[in-house]
């Protein structure tokens, strides 16, 4: 028989043919036995009439279970199925233990759970941000809480300007669910809520059942304004903690969260004053002193015309003595040129008026001047200067030219 399986073989097929189609189960049963050997893990048997179930809590799920059945009690389990090859038996590997009564409520907020994730209603990226300094908060709780009194009290010594809309319903009971939803409507409806707190102090699972509400559940997801769960004491969690924009552990926390902390801003903005101040003067004193330092440079107008005239008449003393200076200078550089230009000039002249003299006194003998000097006479007839008598006849008038003078003649005989 080729086909035939081995044990193990057969134990891990129908183990993965059990964790196929039982990976988690709720099992309701009385518990017979709980043993906790030295490994730390748990192992019970639960039995009914009819049947009995074997069952192991792993040591880490064990340490942080809050509830550890005792025999005899009757409990639901929430867990996988498994079978346990080395003893061939199917057994139970319990996640979670709950009292009878309380184990089908459990389920059924699972339930509610699985619904709210697989729309996305519990998906981190849809929360909004709550404002920063609010000037409305609304408020759905009961009025008779201390839960609400506990928010006024520190609403009041955090930031007291805010106002206040509250919206009263019941927080727990069957009816809760409805009156949590028509009190937020009003808020919402009233429109000056900027975010809207639903609280109540703490109380046993069945007292805070309300909050596990699925249809008020759904309404606050769809609310326009964020919404903060601030339900029970800092170990429970609701599902409207799950679908609100923001979950505080208890009313007072809420408070703290939704409101700034007004006396630590008055003292920041105190000393941002303060600051703020001292450094004003920091710079007012450097200006002061900028200031002065320009006005022990700055001189009034007159004094600096008196200074420019002052130095205008030192330039106009320098200039006139510089250039009286020049003057004396040129005035002895050209006469020196000029002793030196007369002697060169003498030098060169005084052969030149030598000769000159010389052609002066060869003129002067040859000139017409001189030969009247020497006893010579020019005679003019009607045609001019004579130097042919024969030109003349007698009776002519003439006109004679000598060295001192000259007269006029009749002409009584012409000579050839």
């Amino acid at each position: 028989m080729t086909d035939a399986l081995t044990v193990s073989q057969l134990t891990d097929r129908l183990d993965q043919l059990v964790k196929s189609h039982f990976s988690m189960v709720l099992v309701e049963g009385e518990v017979d036995q709980v043993s906790t050997p030295h490994s730390g893990h748990a192992y019970l048997t639960l039995r009914d009439s009819g049947a009995s179930l074997s069952g192991v809590v792993w040591r880490n799920q064990w340490k942080q279970m809050s509830f550890r059945p005792d025999p005899g009690q009757r409990v639901v389990c929430r867990g996988r199925l498994g079978v346990y090859g080395p003893q061939g038996r199917y057994q139970l590997y319990i996640h979670d233990i709950q009292p009878w009564g309380q184990g089908a409520r459990a389920a059924q907020v699972e339930a509610i759970k699985a619904r709210l994730a697989a729309e996305g209603l519990l998906d981190p990226r849809r929360k909004r941000p709550l404002p920063g300094f609010p000037h409305f908060v609304g408020v759905a709780t009961s009025l008779t809480g201390a839960a609400l009194q506990d928010f006024l009290r520190v609403s009041r010594a955090r930031y007291p300007s805010a106002r206040i809309l509250i919206a009263g319903c019941q927080v727990q009971g069957e009816e809760a669910p409805g009156t949590l939803i028509r009190a937020v409507e009003l808020l919402i409806e009233d429109g000056r809520s900027e975010v809207i707190v639903v609280t109540r102090g703490g109380g046993s699972k069945a007292d805070l059942w309300a909050f596990m509400n699925e249809q008020l559940a759904r309404f606050l997801a769809e609310s326009p304004v964020p919404v903060v769960s601030a339900v029970g004491h800092e170990v429970d969690t609701s599902i409207t903690d799950l679908v609100a924009d923001v979950t505080a552990a208890t009313p007072s926390v809420a408070a703290n969260l939704v409101f700034p902390d007004g006396p630590a801003l008055a003292q920041r903005v105190d000393q941002s004053t303060l600051a703020l101040g001292e450094s004003f003067e920091r710079k007012l004193e450097r200006a002061r002193e900028y200031l002065g330092d320009l006005r022990s440079r700055l001189r009034h107008p007159r004094a600096s015309i008196v200074q420019q005239r002052t130095r205008c008449r030192e330039l106009e003393v320098r200039s006139h003595q510089a250039f009286s200076h020049l003057i004396a200078r040129r005035r002895e550089r050209y006469a020196g040129l000029a002793v030196r230009h007369a002697r060169g000039m003498a030098t060169r002249i005084d052969p030149l008026r030598a000769t000159c003299l010389g052609l002066s006194a060869r003129l002067e003998a040859l000139s017409p001047q001189g030969v009247l000097e020497r006893g010579f006479a020019v005679v003019r007839g009607p045609d001019g200067v004579l130097t042919n008598a024969s030109s003349l006849s007698a009776g002519d008038r003439v006109q004679v030219r000598v060295a001192q003078g000259g007269f006029r003649a009749k002409v009584e005989e012409v000579e050839s």
